[in-house]
């Protein structure tokens, strides 16, 4: 609990204003952003539009890309306290014809993105094939490297690998585990792995489609280099199929007030969904000291989230952020949460950018309170 600031004495406009200048910028024609304190909300609104004429409203469903992704891993989490997984137990336990120079890969090795199996090459976000069949192709997709050895960000494939996990400990599928055992309880009824299109049909004009600014994605060369190339989204991922896809690491759809009240259940506050034991386990560095091969650079990472969050971040602040548009993160040093949803995906270096100037614009309306426990590199 932190006691020595008043939260009504606290002004987060200027992070409204920081999204506005960006929307300026076309860096994106809407933004959601929530941000809580000591669990009191300091901020939970909306700037610009969802599509062109209509403003943007707090509680319309956007995507978050991978910035859902610590949900899936709170599932796992929960089977781990009640234990029926173990972070050490081999991925072969849980899915079928695993294997192919993977059999050493554990449930842990996933969630830090060490697991061995290629991030690019295989079915991924875009596909329009059966979970199953998805899922049997990277059970049988050749190491790349001996897992734990080296690490490379699983953006899609390892998630699909978690939730089977999910679903051979607790039988229900991914997408239904987290509606009944992590949305339901903090009261995240407008969120979903996935929209099916029969709630695609109800929500209407409140269900926010992306918008192309510019990104691009690498892509394998035949010499095995990496090449970016525009990415249009657009194209792809507003489509009633795609939006119908529950893909645990990058589907997850909702108002950005839910995945701050995601962040502040594992706070201690409202309910609770991890003891806190486990919480600190969860935000605890597992890899250090290994070069990403997607990213290009070592950098530590928690278990499902990242730990080390640009933008002057709090040291002990984990999180994750999601394509190119949206990052959750929370605090435990100063009780924080925040959250920023945007609309549209600009080039990889603009959207870092504009998460850096956001983290830095939520830690400065704190002042001193947060100013002690923020990175200073």
């Amino acid at each position: 609990m932190v006691a020595e600031l008043d939260p009504s004495r606290i002004d987060c406009s200027p992070v409204l204003d920081v999204l506005e200048r960006q929307r300026e910028q076309d860096l994106h024609d809407g933004a959601q952003v929530y941000v809580s304190f000591d669990g009191e909300i300091l901020l939970d609104d909306a700037i610009g539009e969802s599509r062109p004429g209509r403003a943007l409203r707090t509680d319309d469903v956007m995507l978050w890309y991978s910035s859902g992704k610590p949900l899936t891993t709170v599932a796992v989490l929960q089977l781990w306290e009640q234990g029926r997984v173990g972070l050490d137990d081999p991925i072969r336990d849980f899915v079928d014809g695993w294997g192919n120079g993977k059999e050493r890969c554990t449930v842990r090795h996933v969630l830090i993105h060490t697991g061995g199996f290629p991030m690019y090459g295989s079915p991924d976000f875009d596909t329009d094939l059966p979970p199953g069949e998805v899922l049997a192709r990277i059970a049988a997709t050749p190491a790349a490297w001996e897992p734990g050895t080296r690490a490379g960000y699983h953006a899609v494939t390892g998630w699909k690998v978690l939730g089977a996990v999910v679903e051979a400990v607790d039988g229900r599928p991914v997408e239904t585990y987290l509606r009944d055992e992590v949305l339901a309880p903090i009261g995240a009824t407008e969120s979903s792995l996935g929209v099916t299109r029969e709630r695609q049909a109800e929500l209407g004009e409140r269900l926010v489609p992306v918008a192309w600014k510019g990104h691009r994605f690498p892509v394998v060369e035949e010499d095995g280099g990496l090449r970016m190339v525009p990415y249009r989204i657009d194209e792809l991922h507003n489509a009633p199929w795609h939006a119908e896809k529950p893909e645990p690491g990058a589907s997850m759809r909702g108002p950005a007030r839910d995945l701050g009240r995601f962040y502040e259940s594992l706070l201690g506050f409202g309910a609770g969904l991890l003891d806190p034991r486990t919480v600190e386990v969860m935000g605890a560095v597992h890899r250090h000291d290994l070069r990403d091969a997607v990213f290009g650079f070592a950098a530590p990472w928690g278990l499902g989230v990242t730990v080390d969050l640009s933008g002057g971040a709090g040291r002990r602040a984990f999180g994750h952020g999601g394509m190119a548009s949206s990052r959750g993160f929370a605090d435990p040093d100063c009780g924080l949460v925040a959250v920023v949803v945007c609309n549209g995906l600009p080039n990889p270096i603009a959207a870092e950018q504009r998460l850096v100037d956001v983290t830095d614009a939520v830690y400065t309306a704190l002042g001193d309170v947060a100013a002690r426990f923020r990175r200073t590199s």
